[in-house]
């Protein structure tokens, strides 16, 4: 399974709509807290180890308040998860005690540190505030919304309108397209020097999967697709979508870049990219991705090729 993708939770839909079990939940002696502020999860740092905040809810108490946001994640091993959601607070912690060594971090910085099924908690929580947190007022006639359904539904204040809003997902395609012995990976400007990742983007309305994975691999690139095949999925709440991933086969390294969307694309046999690696002129994306597991897994499937040994002994960089 991909990074994310190990959530444990028993969302128990059914208790979202009883205000006594709600309360019941949020005042079990095992509850636990997750913070996210600006879209960041809470961390403490201890020397080289970083470790998820989950806080009691005696802890959590005297910053519900002032949340802007309020969630029922879902019960694991009897323990229901909570998660509360501020934006623009800078003092959201000066209220709790122990917070010197307490830090708000992008989780996909830190994932790899942290066991996945919490990982996975954690990127639900920050996926479900940022829904939150950007729906403050209703799309369809402007007023104020709040939240209902312990936090998986947000409706419209207006009587003459009352509508309902629900937690949205965007879906991505990514794919890792291939031909012979060489993979087609491009990079954005912005990245980290020598970084490249598979294609990706957005669905658009009216398009299928495979349909939206040929469409994004002609526009970036001028690749036409000569087979379609699905991979798997993953969560990406960064900040709320979720990839869908392909494996494909291109019909020729014919290549027509679209710099506008990309600064460089180009084709990588697995030489190339072992040899890169080791030289430190080639980094793969983070292996908490999608784009990472195909990659690996184009890479391994020719016999003799484990990128896993390529990378032993590597830096950092290339986590």
């Amino acid at each position: 399974m991909n990074y994310f993708s190990h959530n444990p939770l028993n969302r128990d839909f059914e208790a979202r709509t009883d205000a006594a079990q709600q309360t019941h939940l949020w005042n079990h002696p095992q509850a636990r807290i997750i913070l996210i502020h600006d879209s960041l999860n809470l961390f403490v740092q201890q020397e080289d180890s970083i470790t998820a905040v989950l806080l009691p809810r005696e802890e959590a108490e005297v910053l519900e308040p002032v949340a802007k946001a309020k969630v029922f994640l879902g019960v694991a091993d009897e323990v229901p998860y909570f998660a509360l959601g501020f934006e623009k607070h800078p003092d959201v912690l000066a209220k709790y005690p122990k917070t010197a060594s307490y830090l708000f971090r992008d989780l996909k910085d830190v994932a790899l540190q942290l066991p996945q099924e919490q990982s996975a908690i954690l990127a639900y929580a920050r996926a479900m505030v940022h829904w939150h947190l950007g729906h403050h007022f209703c799309a369809n006639c402007g007023a104020p919304t709040y939240n209902i359904e312990a936090g998986h539904v947000r409706q419209c204040s207006n009587a003459d309108c009352g509508k309902l809003h629900f937690p949205r997902t965007d879906t991505a395609v990514i794919m890792l397209i291939s031909e012979g012995d060489a993979c087609l990976l491009a990079r954005q400007a912005t990245w980290p020097k020598s970084r490249y990742a598979t294609l990706a983007g957005f669905l658009e309305p009216g398009e299928t999967l495979e349909q939206a994975v040929a469409r994004e691999a002609m526009e970036e690139t001028g690749v036409q697709l000569a087979s379609i095949t699905y991979h798997s999925s993953q969560p990406w709440p960064f900040p709320a979508s979720v990839m869908a991933g392909f494996m494909a086969t291109a019909s020729s390294r014919s290549l027509a870049v679209n710099y506008n969307e990309m600064e460089d694309a180009r084709w990588f046999t697995r030489q190339e990219i072992a040899d890169g690696l080791q030289q430190g002129t080639f980094l793969l994306p983070p292996q908490v991705s999608i784009s990472y597991r195909l990659i690996r897994d184009w890479y391994n499937a020719a016999p003799g090729h484990q990128l896993e040994e390529v990378m032993q002994g590597l830096p950092e960089r290339n986590l």
